[in-house]
């Protein structure tokens, strides 16, 4: 009997090429997952800085059942943060949760969001906080108060922002565009 129409035979995309059977088993499981969830948004959240200007660009990776999304935006950071990553990182988190609402889909039921910041949790939670710097204290509130406004607004979704480990970040791929679509947008300018 024959079938018609096309028939695709799909594969599990290779996100490593040659150096696949190098990756860790548990990194791997990870990605694909991720990858093919139905029911959880993930998004990846990097920034690069300048060196020599106050401009910094940051990036979001999201993924929604075995799509990819990259997006990215320059940013200009005031003088008292020339320099400082974090401010970087924390605007990058603040791009994601402003934007994961488009990349929603309906039978989502969470949203994770990744970042390079160690102490993110203790920072959402007001744990600790940053004492002499202007510009990061007001960030910081920014930062709490639009994921708390988000949560709000979104009650039945499971929203939730986490340290993303060494060991995980590391020949991520989905990490690993995030922070390639920050550089590139940062060298373009």
């Amino acid at each position: 009997m024959k079938s018609k129409g096309n028939v695709k035979r799909v594969s599990k995309p290779n996100f490593w090429g040659e150096r696949e059977d190098k990756i860790p088993l548990d990194l791997k499981e990870m990605v694909y997952d991720q990858y093919y969830s139905r029911n959880t948004l993930y998004v990846y959240c990097d920034s690069s800085c300048s060196k020599v200007s106050r401009e910094m660009a940051v990036a979001c990776t999201y993924l929604r059942n075995g799509s990819i999304i990259v997006k990215n935006q320059l940013v200009y950071s005031p003088k008292d943060v020339l320099g400082k990553n974090i401010f970087g990182e924390l605007k990058a988190v603040i791009f994601g949760l402003t934007h994961f609402k488009k990349y929603l889909e309906i039978f989502h039921d969470s949203v994770t969001i990744f970042s390079d910041v160690k102490d993110i949790e203790s920072l959402l939670s007001n744990e600790i906080s940053f004492k002499n710097n202007h510009s990061l204290k007001k960030l910081h509130f920014e930062l709490i108060t639009l994921y708390e406004r988000k949560k709000r607004e979104n009650p039945k979704l499971n929203l939730e922002i986490k340290y993303l480990p060494i060991q995980y970040k590391k020949h991520n791929p989905f990490m690993k565009s995030a922070h390639n679509a920050s550089r590139k947008l940062l060298r373009r300018s």
